[in-house]
């Protein structure tokens, strides 16, 4: 018989810190593993020290997904060509409906 446990709210053992991943961060490293000190520059005149793994950042921003400026850069501008003006769903120019015709 198999069950599982749900434990919510609960303290994250073992993960990477969202730091890694944002923007922000600014990661130093050493050559031995516990040498890493980590500072936060969204506020750029003076970048704070980041003392533990984060979970969770109001401040946070992806650098694994582009922003909407550099979507822009690099999105293609096509340029259309009007070939046909009429084609398509045009007006109703010379034509009546029955309602109009069975009325009279």
């Amino acid at each position: 018989m198999a069950f599982s446990i749900t434990v919510r709210n609960g303290t994250a053992i073992g993960k990477e810190s969202l730091c890694r991943t944002c923007r922000y961060a600014s990661i130093l490293l050493g050559y031995s593993e516990n040498e890493e000190e980590i500072r936060c520059g969204y506020f750029n005149e003076l970048p704070r020290l980041v003392p533990f793994p984060v979970s969770r950042c109001s401040d946070y921003l992806s650098k694994l997904v582009p922003t909407l400026y550099e979507m822009e850069k690099m999105a293609f501008v096509i340029e259309l060509k009007k070939v046909n003006p009429r084609a398509g769903f045009g007006g109703t120019t010379g034509l009546t409906s029955k309602s109009e015709d069975d009325s009279e």
